[in-house]
């Protein structure tokens, strides 16, 4: 008895772990797209016997963010109320597998949002009680619709980590570079080629009118040592920036560059809770 007590004790977690995401987050700024569902999701480990959920997210680092949670599944638009008597969650042996919809709903107009970075959390659950995390790196980017000098003509992906997306040139163009801050951080796992080049020798590519520009990602996995790296959660949206014929900068965000479905167990997630409190 007091063996399967102390391997209990040993097991159960004293609050809940969250998981480490890095995102590139598109928000709308434009008035007719402005309150577009655009939802990303935070995950986090706890005690199978935990009956709490999140009511509410504030980031710290931005917070008159309006931000909408649920625990409970969607599929077309959120379900604001718990509906259900059972808990939400993924169960794994003592441990449960939470997700967090959210959902940007407004933020002051006259603050922006390019160049804010996401980092630490408020969570507010049910029972009142609150925790601040470390959420990882979630990149806020405004996104306007409007004219385009590259018109997407297909995309595809692929379960073993491969996407692709084609594009029509509309004007003559020159490619200048990709920028991204998370494809750093990832760059040992994600490649990506446009039109057969890689990101460095992109700004020797210049395409006429009604060329196609084919952009290729492939994100491969971590190694099996390293469980902190397999269940860190990415999406990334990397910017093409390139000139027209005068000179003037444009840019087009390029998507499916992610890692954020995992296969857990119990085993896992213990080496996981572990791992991260080694760091």
């Amino acid at each position: 008895m007091a063996l399967g007590y102390t391997l209990v004790s040993h097991i159960k977690l004293d609050e809940p772990v969250f998981f480490q995401h890095y995102y590139d987050q598109r928000v709308y700024i434009d008035n007719r797209y402005h309150n577009q569902d655009n939802p990303f999701n935070l995950q986090y480990i706890t005690n199978v016997d935990d009956d709490r959920v999140v009511m509410a997210v504030e980031f710290l680092e931005y917070p008159e963010l309006n931000i909408k949670v649920t625990e409970e599944q969607f599929s077309h638009s959120f379900n604001w109320g718990y509906g259900q008597d059972n808990t939400p969650g993924e169960t794994y042996g003592w441990y449960s597998v939470r997700t967090v919809y959210c959902q940007i709903t407004d933020f002051p107009e006259e603050k922006g949002l390019d160049g804010v970075v996401l980092t630490q959390a408020k969570i507010l659950f049910d029972d009142f009680s609150e925790k601040t995390v470390d959420i990882g790196e979630i990149h806020l980017y405004e996104s306007e619709l409007g004219e385009r000098l590259l018109s997407q003509v297909s995309a595809s992906s692929s379960s073993y980590g491969t996407s692709s997306s084609r594009y029509k040139v509309l004007e003559d163009i020159s490619l200048v570079t990709i920028v991204s801050p998370l494809m750093e951080k990832f760059q040992d796992r994600v490649e990506l080629e446009v039109n057969g080049s890689n990101s460095v020798d992109i700004a020797k590519i210049s395409l006429q009118k009604g060329n196609f520009l084919e952009v290729i990602s492939k994100v491969g996995p971590p190694t099996e040592e390293d469980i902190v790296s397999q269940y860190t959660l990415f999406n990334i949206h990397p910017k093409l920036i390139f000139t027209d014929v005068d000179g003037n900068d444009h840019d087009q965000r390029f998507y499916n560059i992610n890692s954020i479905y995992h296969n857990y167990t119990f085993i896992d997630l213990y080496r996981y809770v572990k791992a991260r409190e080694a760091i």
